[in-house]
């Protein structure tokens, strides 16, 4: 079956998914970080900011691996 001008090719699906895969790993980790919260005078923004940080250069040194 021929593709369609419109539809995308295998390596835009692929990076697509990667992106979804390190969408999903950022939540995660944003969540974590907020549920880990246990400190009444710190700076919860400035935690999640960081983990979120973390995951992206994590996620980016992966990709390009």
């Amino acid at each position: 079956m021929p593709r369609h001008s419109g539809q995308p090719d295998d390596a835009t699906i692929a990076a697509n998914l990667r992106r979804a895969i390190e969408l999903t790993e950022l939540g995660l980790r944003l969540r974590s970080a907020v549920l880990q919260q246990n400190e009444p005078q710190g700076d919860a923004m400035v935690k999640v900011m960081h983990e979120i940080r973390c995951a992206k250069e994590q996620a980016w040194q992966k990709n390009h691996s």
